[in-house]
């Protein structure tokens, strides 16, 4: 057992030290990450091994300081108070760059706010010519200096920092982060006050390293960082690379990398073997391009992104990638092949925030092998107008979802046997006040793809409501309103009572509404078929939407309550234009199977003859109207009625 000299506790010093070094090693050896914040946390926890080390033997030193010479006393403790310093910084410095800070202080703000660690630093060093800090004088021994509490105001000093950083940062970063950062800064203030009032009692190596296992765990973690399958960094640990370049003002430029078929492939060649082969791939990127960070975003997604101005001709390295992958990865057990397609993110097109550089290669995995289908492999400025152009519909519809200014207009069907009008399907529309009219493919593509269908499904319906409600169109004839329903409302679950729920807010009945659906939005027969007969029993009907788009299995169709088939726009007018003769057929089909027929796209007066004379039921059409805002729907039926 260790007999110490010194009147000192070290327990917590003992205790804090091989923690320190343990996390340290582990650290270091696991992988760290090319940004400042990184850097400043090696440094906080070298300076703070060196510091809890340094404590000990400070302390041990000074109860014998007579038996070395004084310059060994001397070494030791300003080893201690410079180590206390550099620490107190790097902690500050770690917080200011994970908030990215010193954007917000001032271009040359960090060498500045070095000034007062350098102050003391200079103070400590030259304290065995003028006491300043410390003092050691024979006899004596050690003894406090004038400018000992300046160790004091610096921590306390740097601490106020951090908190600054986070407040100057607040819209940028994130709440977990946050409070990560203000936990461990409230730690070490705990800590300087317990300094203070227990002297013989070494405590802050336990609040220093209980600050340094908050950094690690909210953030610091390597396995937060890094892909265990290949060995690359992750999205994760890209989403911090890339701000810091920006701010920064680094230029850089990616190449992403994505397996073709990957899906296909994991089945092939199964989990494992692709696993290995990933990781070979991983190991030929690092080796093949040093320069570059290599990223692994999952499901066969690569990512090169490399800092500084471009040193390769953007078609050859990305040719070398695609040779390279068109060759066996060779495992354990077996060679496999993983075909990829590249594209090149040239510098000057990066925009100026890692959301929308996310975006780009994103849109990039997404078209890497048509792209390179048609020769190409650099994303260009036409791309990036489109993605623009996704962006701003994506924002517009989020504001008109939260505004609730999402239109209905009402397009008229017509019965062929009644010859009139007798219903009507509700289309959305979108007009923005920056972009105007969005068509609704795109709107609609963009809710399907960011997750707003299901809101969007609902304003349209309550819309519909509020229509049925304020006008009653029943008055004017009119029978079903046809809403459609997305491939998402189908999944839910709740869709049956949601409808209902807005309909009986409104005094609506669900047995005016005649819901449309895609054979893509019959994934679970078992699931949608309940939805549909609880829809049923309170009225509602159902029709089958763009019938002839796809290849459709009429036998599994058949177990769900659907009585109208909508023939799609495309296979009617393929069949008045002379392209097709199957028109006819499918009607007869229908009217074979019990099921009525609406055919779209009729435009003509001529079509419209055509269709009476097959037997279709219902017509809809430019014919008979283009969608109309609901008043304009009313005027429409009035004039009708009165024809």
């Amino acid at each position: 057992m260790l007999q110490f000299i010194g009147a000192y506790n070290y327990d917590f010093a003992l205790a804090a030290a091989p923690i320190q070094l343990i996390l340290l090693l582990y650290w270091i050896f696991r992988g760290t990450l090319p940004i400042r914040s990184s850097t400043s946390f090696l440094v906080a926890m070298v300076t703070n091994l060196i510091m809890i080390v340094s404590d000990v033997a400070a302390c041990e030193i000074i109860a014998i300081y007579d038996q070395y010479p004084l310059w060994v006393s001397y070494a030791v403790n300003m080893v201690y108070f410079g180590a206390f310093v550099v620490r107190s910084w790097a902690l500050f410095d770690y917080a200011a760059n994970e908030c990215h800070a010193y954007k917000a202080f001032g271009k040359n703000s960090r060498p500045f706010l070095f000034l007062p660690a350098l102050a003391v630093l200079i103070l400590t060093l030259v304290t065995p010519f003028v006491p300043t800090i410390f003092s050691m004088t024979p006899g004596v021994g050690y003894q406090s200096g004038p400018l000992y509490r300046s160790i004091y105001v610096i921590a306390y000093a740097y601490i106020a920092m951090s908190l600054l950083a986070v407040v100057f940062s607040r819209i940028r970063n994130n709440k977990h982060m946050r409070w990560g950062i203000l936990a461990y800064n409230l730690i070490l203030a705990i800590g300087l006050i317990f300094r203070k009032q227990f002297e013989n009692t070494l405590v802050m190596p336990y609040f220093s390293i209980l600050a340094v296992l908050v950094i690690y765990l909210s953030a610091q973690n390597p396995d937060l960082s890094w892909d265990r399958k290949t060995g690359l960094l992750n999205r994760h640990a890209f989403g911090l690379i890339v701000p810091e370049l920006q701010d920064l003002s680094v230029p850089f430029s990616c190449m992403t990398i994505v397996i073709d078929n990957y899906e296909q492939m994991r089945e092939l060649y199964g989990l494992n073997q692709l696993a290995l082969s990933l990781e070979l791939a991983g190991q030929w990127m690092r080796q093949t391009f040093p320069d570059c960070h290599a990223f692994y975003w999952g499901s066969g997604h690569f990512v090169l992104l490399h800092p500084g101005p471009a040193t390769q001709n953007c078609e050859q390295s990305a040719q070398r990638v695609i040779e390279r992958f068109e060759h066996h990865w060779n495992t354990s057990e077996a060679g496999v092949l993983i075909p990829a397609s590249v594209v090149m993110l040239s510098a000057d097109l990066m925009p100026g925030n890692v959301e929308e550089v996310t975006s780009i290669i994103n849109h990039a995995f997404q078209h890497a092998g048509l792209l390179n289908g048609h020769g190409g492999y650099a994303v260009t400025q036409g791309m990036l107008d489109v993605m623009a152009r996704e962006r701003a519909v994506a924002h517009a519809l989020s504001n008109a979802l939260r505004e609730k200014r999402i239109e209905v207009y009402l397009q008229p069907i017509y019965s062929t046997n009644e010859n009139r009008i007798v219903g009507a399907e509700a289309l959305a529309r979108l007009n923005d006040p920056s972009l105007g009219f969005i068509p609704p493919p795109e709107f609609i593509n963009m809710a399907e793809k960011n997750g707003d269908i299901l809101e969007l499904g609902r304003q349209i319906f309550e819309r519909v409501c509020i229509f049925l409600e304020k006008e009653e169109p029943t008055r004017f004839g009119i029978r079903t309103i046809n809403v459609n329903l997305s491939p998402a409302q189908c999944l839910s679950d709740q869709l049956a009572t949601d409808l209902s729920d807005i309909a009986g807010a409104h005094g609506v009945g669900l047995d005016v509404f005649d819901f449309e659906v895609t054979e893509s939005s019959i994934g679970d027969l078992a699931s949608i078929g309940r939805q549909l007969a609880v829809l049923s029993d309170a009225g509602s009907t159902f029709a089958l939407d763009d019938f002839g788009t796809g290849v459709s299995n009429l036998t599994r169709l058949m177990g769900l309550p659907i009585n109208i088939v909508k023939l799609d726009v495309n296979v009617v007018q393929s069949y008045f234009k002379g392209h097709s003769t199957l028109l006819p057929d499918l009607v007869q089909m229908f009217r074979n199977a019990g099921m009525k027929t609406v055919l779209e796209g009729v435009e003509t007066e001529e079509m419209m003859e055509g269709a009476n004379l097959m037997g279709a039921d219902y017509q809809q059409g430019y014919y008979f109207s283009r969608p109309l805002p609901p008043d304009q729907f009313v005027d429409y039926l009035k004039t009708q009625m009165s024809s």
